[in-house]
């Protein structure tokens, strides 16, 4: 689950989650939104821990598998 869904299920605002993550500003709350920047580890353990695992580390990645190109 992507953190603004989690956000939003659970009719947070930004500052509320930046709060609750600890150590981040709510600017660099929607750095991580917007996939500017990722959270540092500590943070990301925190937010792993706050979403009760729904949102996990690979959650910041974009990790689709590459589509195998044919050849012939």
């Amino acid at each position: 689950m992507k953190l603004s869904d989690f956000i939003e299920q659970n009719g947070l605002t930004h500052e509320q989650m930046a709060e609750r993550v600890g150590d981040c500003s709510v600017s660099g709350l929607r750095k991580w939104l917007r996939g500017e920047r990722v959270p540092r580890p500590d943070q990301m353990r925190k937010i792993t821990e706050i979403t009760n695992g729904q949102v996990s580390p690979n959650d910041f990645y974009d990790l689709n598998p590459a589509t195998p190109e044919v050849t012939g």
